[in-house]
């Protein structure tokens, strides 16, 4: 007998710390939504023209991914990209099959799923992009706001173009703000798009989205802001959020001295996390080792990069 064939996927996207995670476990209340987190290694996988990475090459891709490895997926055998991919998808499926609403999590590139699956719908979430770069600083990934709202600005020029494409029925904006100020009425109108009615499990967790820090880059200095803010002043006023000021490029020495702290404060992160002489050693086997060797460190890097994020 014939199983069923799959609806398209409904895909929740954002740029990093948009809030992505606070809307799941909102959304994971629903007995009929089922949104998995971040599914970027599958875009990774995927040109912009279309072109999908080879079998073996997609798994040496994700053996050290430690997001990959928590989510616990199966890869079918003999299957090429694309037929892991929807094993992927059948898996998210068979973790609540009860649920009409399946999909999971995108951060970047998200268009590039459309390869996938044509026929997908979207989920966007947008957040304040001064609060998103902040949160890009305090996880390390970024150490001032210039750098850390590029993440942001990239994704909205992507959204902007994608949702011209994409029919009304297949795509849904909310402000992350209006879900910390308005939860009630936001996650009715998410429910209706997604035509399932909302249920009360979803408002009581719907706290969650105060817990989320708010407003941190006001306390950043008045040119790093300015800075960021035109980086992505378009998208910002785009999106209903209002600048700080007079909003003025950086100097090129202040770029220099952007691009100089940024590069640092990246550097001795890795440092930190792998200790002085493993950093060292990464270094200088990755410039000259043998594969072995960097097989080796690479496995070290991936047991203590998975150890720090869980």
């Amino acid at each position: 007998m014939a199983t069923a064939p799959l609806p398209p996927p409904t895909l929740l996207v954002a740029s990093p710390h948009s809030g992505t995670r606070a809307l799941r476990s909102v959304l994971s209340q629903h007995p009929g939504i089922n949104i998995a987190p971040e599914f970027d290694f599958l875009v990774d996988a995927i040109t912009p023209d279309g072109r999908l990475m080879k079998r073996d090459a997609f798994l040496r891709s994700v053996e050290y991914n430690a997001r990959f490895k928590r989510l616990g997926l199966s890869v079918p055998a003999g299957e090429p990209f694309a037929g892991i991919a929807r094993a992927f998808y059948e898996q998210v499926v068979a973790a609540r099959p009860a649920a009409t609403v399946h999909g999971f999590t995108l951060q970047q590139d998200f268009d590039r799923i459309l390869w996938l699956w044509p026929d997908a719908r979207f989920i966007h979430l947008v957040r304040d992009g001064r609060d998103a770069a902040v949160g890009q600083m305090r996880a390390g990934q970024a150490s001032n706001l210039w750098h850390g709202i590029e993440d942001w600005a990239t994704a909205e020029a992507l959204w902007d173009r994608m949702s011209h494409k994409l029919p009304p029925d297949r795509q849904f904006s909310l402000r992350f703000e209006m879900l910390v100020n308005e939860p009630d009425f936001e996650l009715q109108r998410l429910c209706e798009f997604l035509q399932l009615p909302l249920v009360p499990a979803m408002l009581q967790q719907s706290g969650v989205f105060a817990q989320e820090p708010q407003g941190l880059w006001r306390r950043a200095e008045a040119k790093e802001v300015s800075a960021a803010e035109h980086r992505a002043a378009r998208w910002l006023l785009q999106n209903s959020y209002f600048l700080s000021g007079t909003v003025r490029g950086p100097s090129i020495i202040r770029r220099i001295r952007f691009n100089l702290g940024n590069r640092l404060a990246l550097i001795n992160r890795e440092r930190r996390m792998l200790g002085t002489g493993l950093w060292l050693k990464s270094f200088f086997i990755g410039k000259l080792g043998s594969r072995k060797a960097k097989a080796r460190i690479k496995r070290r890097r991936f047991d203590i990069e998975s150890r720090q994020e869980m």
